[in-house]
């Protein structure tokens, strides 16, 4: 029987992974199929997991909850931070733990049958998420192959919110990373997710469980079609990427409702899609409207129903640059909740988009990360750390040549609409 490994690192991917796991545990009854993210030992499960950071603060939060039977080698950590710093995260302070951080996950996957891919939970705004995460996927890659998927659930940074100067070279600088070492990137932005939850509730206060709450349910969701189904969910995101580079995905998630909302109603099939579809609930936010390469959705609900989706116009009306229809896939089980305040849905939804207008957000980043660069504004934190001055123009041409096979999709699409119209003239 296959598994998957979790692994989540720094602050921001160590606590995504905290929710995670408490949402895993609540569902842990109705899972039928218990070992693909769990080792079973007598009676006990334990959660196939490495909790990555260079210190121990946010550990500890996590090793708090004795409910979850976490294993030994399930946690690494050092005592001093990476103040947000890449190359400190990569080639100081980091480059310590790395192997203690293999070892940890290569004991755990001796105790499988078949591995068959990780998932990862992190930030590449911080030092840790961007730097650590450098160098362990890409050892895990070269140790593991390229049968091992790894598919990542990152969060970029936000296009107008931001506490830490530092975030653009960082998030630049592992573009590598996720370009190279991924097969699929699910990407997130904080200030995005903070609006859709602004929108679909009304909250006082959102906080950062909140937001963590949003992508532990998307994870949940797609380890689902396995643990629930015995779906081989491998094939959701391999079929939402036509080319091998272009594996970035937004997704959008829904509906999300309070627990003393008396007025909430389950929505009819049409209702719910055309909600699920919208631009505004996007949790990565683009500024020009979608141009979908290939899309997907993911719906969950107990009661199992073969024909959701199937026929729906508004999923067949999604403009895709190579006709193709979306996929639909379903998780059949209930939708449990962490937080007290939220509600648990009968119904919910992700939308999966591999969307070519992100283009217009890689191109944000650069023009970000140029205004800096050209004024050498905090370059000597990064050498200081080890870096190498040509490593600055490698990211930059990295995320350049990225944008620019997304506008040559755009552009190719643009192209051939002009000719179609001037041969019908």
């Amino acid at each position: 029987m296959s598994s998957a490994f979790h692994i989540h690192i720094g602050g921001a991917g160590v606590m995504m992974g905290d929710m995670l796991w408490k949402l895993y545990d609540k569902e842990h009854n109705e899972t039928t199929q218990k070992n693909y993210i769990y080792d079973q030992v007598d009676e006990n499960y334990h959660p196939l997991a490495l909790f990555a950071d260079l210190d121990d603060r946010m550990i500890y939060e996590v090793q708090r909850n004795k409910q979850i039977k976490f294993k030994k080698h399930s946690f690494v950590y050092g005592k001093e931070d990476s103040s947000n710093v890449y190359s400190r995260g990569r080639y100081t302070v980091g480059k310590y733990l790395i192997d203690q951080g293999l070892d940890f996950i290569r004991k755990q996957v001796e105790t499988m049958d078949r591995l068959d891919q990780f998932l990862i939970t992190a930030s590449i705004s911080g030092g840790t998420g961007s730097g650590f995460s450098s160098q362990l996927i890409d050892s895990l890659r070269y140790d593991y192959g390229i049968k091992v998927k790894q598919n990542g659930f990152i969060l970029f940074p936000s296009s107008q919110m931001s506490n830490n100067v530092l975030e653009i070279y960082n998030s630049i600088f592992s573009i590598y990373m996720t370009l190279e070492h991924f097969d699929s990137i699910i990407m997130f932005d904080n200030q995005s997710i903070y609006n859709v939850i602004d929108q679909q509730l009304d909250l006082d206060y959102v906080d950062y469980s909140h937001l963590n709450n949003v992508i532990a349910q998307i994870i949940s969701s797609y380890t689902g079609l396995r643990r629930f189904n015995n779906i081989n969910n491998s094939k959701l995101f391999q079929n939402i990427c036509p080319y091998p580079d272009l594996h970035y995905i937004i997704p959008s998630y829904g509906k999300m409702s309070l627990i003393n909302d008396y007025t909430r109603k389950k929505q009819n099939q049409t209702e719910f899609i055309k909600y699920l579809t919208q631009k505004e609930i996007k949790l990565y936010q683009c500024p020009k409207n979608p141009k979908h390469l290939s899309t997907t959705l993911l719906f969950r609900q107990k009661e199992e129903n073969n024909f959701y989706g199937k026929f729906d116009l508004t999923l067949q009306n999604l403009e895709h640059f190579y006709q193709q229809n979306p996929l639909v896939f379903q998780c059949t089980s209930s939708n449990y909740q962490i937080l007290p305040e939220l509600a648990e849905m009968k119904q919910t939804g992700i939308f999966f988009s591999n969307d070519a207008s992100i283009s217009n957000r890689f191109n944000l980043l650069g023009k970000q990360w140029d205004q800096l660069y050209a004024k050498r504004a905090f370059g000597w934190v990064y050498i200081r750390e080890g870096l190498e001055e040509c490593e600055f123009q490698e990211g930059r041409d990295i995320l350049k040549s990225l944008e620019k096979d997304y506008s040559g999709i755009i552009d190719a699409s643009d192209s051939s609409n002009q000719n179609n119209f001037n041969d019908e003239l």
